[in-house]
């Protein structure tokens, strides 16, 4: 087929020709053509969390709209130990994760690398150590059955409290267990110690008359949980991994100035009522900005978070967990933060 162009006035003398309506409605039906762009859909984010209601912001940000009012949508995947996030991240189900400091250094020292952003909430009395009455301190605990979920905050916690009282993991009798089977075996007399959280840490001292010998509120810094995201997502999509912190930030403000409200969106997800929501919820703080920016050391300080990283990487490079140390630099940053305001 031969196409023939045509100059400018060959397609004005070709318009005269038309009657006016048929001009028109090519006019018009080109317009509409030009003006039915597709919008771009909204992109969707795979964050693996846990059963912990510290992670409760996620859902009252999706629900209150603030991470579709910052243009993306988080799709949240409840993941409940160690093995459970570690194949998630291998098998690439997983854009972001939500888990405690010390996992960040454990997964990067064993090839699992990715970039902390944001601290959602931190642990203040929400985890601890409990013993049997009998056992007084530390010293007590040697040789004696200690249960912890390996690789969780749990065991973290236990030697980071270990190295503080001059013992060695070996000291114990160790035990790798669930943490709410931990509980439960405490409850029933079948344990001399657990490192547990909320609701298990509360029940065992009130049914079992455990003694409580640490826990977070004496430690803060320690049990932090923080967002990260894979690092092909951060060097990929730097505006929609803010625009998650933004809308993350954003729900726990709005935690802050209507609590109630808040607690009735988060609990349902976590099998709870609001009433107990709030109970648990004083083991712990939701971290605002303000928190954010000490955590990280915005403030013209080195943050503690910088500090935690290097004491797990001490920890797990002495457990033979890692082979290297993991240099905290490499696994953290401060440019998303520096960014909201």
């Amino acid at each position: 087929m031969q196409v023939v162009a045509m100059n400018y006035r060959q397609r004005k003398s070709l318009s005269s020709l038309l009657p006016a309506w048929t001009f028109l409605a090519i006019v018009f039906a080109t317009g509409a053509l030009l003006g039915c762009e597709a919008k771009p859909e909204t992109p969707i984010y795979r964050i693996g969390v846990g059963p912990w209601i510290g992670f409760g912001p996620f859902y009252l940000a999706e629900e209150m709209g603030f991470f579709k009012e910052a243009g993306v949508k988080v799709q949240t995947i409840v993941l409940t130990g160690l093995a459970e996030r570690n194949s998630a991240l291998k098998s690439g189900q997983l854009d972001g994760l939500a888990a405690p400091v010390d996992y960040f250094v454990l997964s990067a020292g064993n090839h699992l690398e990715m970039t902390i952003v944001v601290a959602i909430d931190e642990s203040v009395g929400g985890d601890g150590i409990v013993a049997r009455p009998e056992i007084k301190n530390f010293g007590d605990l040697k040789g004696k059955q200690v249960a912890f979920q390996r690789g969780l905050p749990s065991e973290f916690f236990l030697r980071v409290m270990l190295s503080h009282n001059g013992m060695k993991f070996e000291d114990l009798d160790a035990v790798d267990m669930e943490t709410a089977q931990a509980g439960a075996s405490f409850i029933a007399n079948k344990l001399d110690a657990a490192v547990l959280w909320e609701p298990w840490l509360s029940k065992s001292i009130e049914r079992a008359k455990g003694n409580l010998l640490a826990s977070t509120r004496e430690h803060p810094n320690l049990i932090v949980d923080v967002l990260a995201f894979t690092n092909s997502t951060v060097s990929r999509s730097p505006q929609d991994v803010q625009a998650i912190v933004t809308g993350l930030l954003k729900a726990i403000e709005y935690w802050k100035l209507h609590p109630d409200q808040a607690n009735a969106i988060m609990a349902p997800h976590f099998q709870i009522d609001p009433k107990k929501y709030s109970e648990i919820l004083t083991g712990l703080k939701f971290c605002d900005l303000a928190r954010n920016r000490e955590y990280f050391g915005l403030n013209g300080t080195v943050g503690p978070i910088f500090h935690v990283a290097e004491q797990a990487s001490s920890i797990w490079l002495t457990a033979r967990t890692i082979n290297s140390p993991v240099v905290p630099i490499s696994i953290i940053t401060t440019d998303f933060l520096k960014n909201t305001r």
